[in-house]
């Protein structure tokens, strides 16, 4: 009789053999993460400083979205 999923015996086994091995992949990926092998590899640092006179408020930020689209109208 024929299997229902439609795979012989050896696909299955490399199937099996394949699902085994990327276990055992994730879990030593883990496993090293978790011991501090990996320490600051996926962490990011914002280097940018913001000072209170870099913000904008929404009124001053359409306002001058608001001239520079006239700047361009007028220089046509």
């Amino acid at each position: 009789m024929a299997n229902p999923i439609g795979l012989q015996g050896q696909g299955v086994r490399s199937w099996k053999l394949a699902i085994l091995v990327f276990t055992v992949l994730a879990a030593g990926t883990l496993l090293l993460e978790h011991t501090g092998f990996f320490a600051g590899a996926f962490r990011t640092e914002i280097l940018a400083r913001v000072d209170t006179g870099d913000v904008v408020s929404v009124g001053e930020a359409v306002t001058a979205r608001n001239v520079s689209a006239s700047d361009k109208a007028s220089a046509r």
